[in-house]
């Protein structure tokens, strides 16, 4: 009888011992589930993007069909977003930038907190010829003969001004570069050399751009 009863008082205190694990445990996942939204909403959120506005554009049409789409292009790709296109609305950044009516009218139509206004002069082009020397062999008689090439390239540079207006009647700021074509590789034609100097401009304006608005 003794016997029975000591194997109950075991089985009992083991009951117990399993019971305080239980417990113990429990606690555990409850403290991990009470810290991990915790955890995952202590993580900042990104900043909100400012909301940019194209007001006007101005410059030669060719310069401008190619600095325009690359330009608005870039600033979506460095995280800028989408620049919203108002040229259409045949404001000037002017009116924006004063506190006048025509100035709210547009703020309001076209609500925004930066205003840029794009000034592109005219691509400056230069012809470079040079003369390149060959010796071949003549085919009928079989003697060397010189022969020169006469090799014509294209070196362009493109320059952009940007103004930046944020609040009526703050003073407006501006970005200056230029453009160029590849150094390393000059274009053979004026048009290309153009092209890729009007490129370089954008892009050399979206990151001062970026740098002006942090």
């Amino acid at each position: 009888m003794s016997a029975g009863i000591g194997e109950a008082s075991v089985h009992f205190d083991a009951m117990k011992v399993l019971r305080r694990l239980v417990a113990v445990v429990a606690s555990f996942s409850l403290l991990g589930c009470a810290s991990a939204p915790a955890a995952s909403g202590a993580a900042p959120g990104a900043a909100p993007k400012k909301a940019i506005v194209l007001v006007e554009a101005k410059g030669a049409a060719p310069e401008l069909e190619r600095f325009v789409p690359h330009f608005l292009s870039a600033a979506s790709d460095r995280g800028l977003g989408a620049i919203v296109d108002a040229r259409l609305s045949g404001a000037h950044l002017a009116d924006v930038g004063m506190t006048g009516e025509a100035g709210t009218e547009f703020r309001k139509a076209w609500p925004g907190d930066v205003y840029l206004g794009i000034l592109l002069a005219p691509c400056s082009i230069q012809r470079h010829e040079g003369r390149v020397y060959d010796r071949q062999t003549n085919p009928g008689t079989g003697t060397p003969v010189r022969v020169q090439d006469i090799v014509v390239s294209y070196e362009a540079d493109c320059s952009v001004s940007i103004s930046i207006v944020t609040a009526p009647g703050a003073a407006a700021k501006t970005i200056d570069v230029t453009g160029r074509n590849s150094s390393s590789e000059v274009s053979t034609a004026d048009t290309e050399a153009e092209a890729q100097a009007t490129e370089d401009a954008a892009e050399r304006a979206v990151k001062k751009l970026v740098s002006s608005l942090r």
